[in-house]
């Protein structure tokens, strides 16, 4: 936990520890997206846009190509591609395998602190725990750990596609632990304001009122 006085400097600050902030920390750990070799994809069209640049990681791919013409449950294109990359045509009741194959690579490491008022997993944590989710367990679960591998280990056999809010928010919590992001969360924290921070560029530039945007200085109130 950070000390109430601890001034942290880090290139990328990610608020809110739900799914979407430990998927981005997983990546911004170093593992990458790949096209599987061995993978196909029902959609021929995005599945040939793939092969095109097979060697490169999709994060280094042009999205934007890659989404045109998908449909999907979001506006973001992007989310779009990487639904329909984890779990192809699923939508459409379809049960392929994911195509995606994720490497390590420590050179792609980016320091990032992710931070939450609760444990990861965000707002699954205080949801009803009698209700069933809408979406199938498997449409929950985050790359490179099947949610039904970590229902294994709790001996939990899931007969129904739907889970309970509260079998996600463990998954989310316990996830974070086996893919060993720990040291980049911190729970406990209320983000009270966030400020642009600026200084004078160097007497040398042409225009000395200039002034260049350096980072963005986070004022933390720790809760314990």
């Amino acid at each position: 936990m950070l000390p109430v006085d601890t001034t942290l400097t880090l290139p990328i600050v990610i608020i809110g520890n739900g799914p979407s902030g430990i998927c981005l920390s997983y990546m911004l750990s170093g593992y990458r997206p790949y096209l599987s070799p061995d993978a196909e994809h029902p959609n021929l069209i995005l599945y040939n846009k793939l092969k095109e640049a097979i060697h490169l990681s999709i994060v280094d791919q042009e999205l934007e190509y890659l989404a045109e013409g998908l449909e999907g449950r979001s506006s973001n294109p992007v989310a779009v591609l990487f639904d329909t990359l984890l779990h192809p045509e699923a939508d459409f009741g379809f049960k392929y395998p994911p195509i995606l194959q994720w490497k390590f690579e420590p050179h792609q490491c980016i320091p990032h602190i992710v931070l939450g008022k609760g444990p990861p997993g965000g707002a699954w944590h205080s949801m009803e725990g009698s209700i069933l989710t809408i979406s199938f367990g498997n449409w929950m679960e985050l790359p490179g750990y099947a949610f039904k591998d970590w229902a294994a280990t709790k001996r939990r056999n899931i007969k129904c596609d739907r889970v309970l809010p509260e079998e996600v928010a463990n998954y989310y919590k316990h996830y974070v632990k086996i893919m060993g992001l720990q040291k980049n969360f911190r729970e406990n924290t209320y983000i009270t304001s966030v400020s642009k921070f600026y200084r004078d560029q160097d007497c040398e530039s042409e225009s000395p009122l200039q002034i260049e945007e350096q980072a963005i200085p986070i004022d933390i109130k720790m809760h314990v």
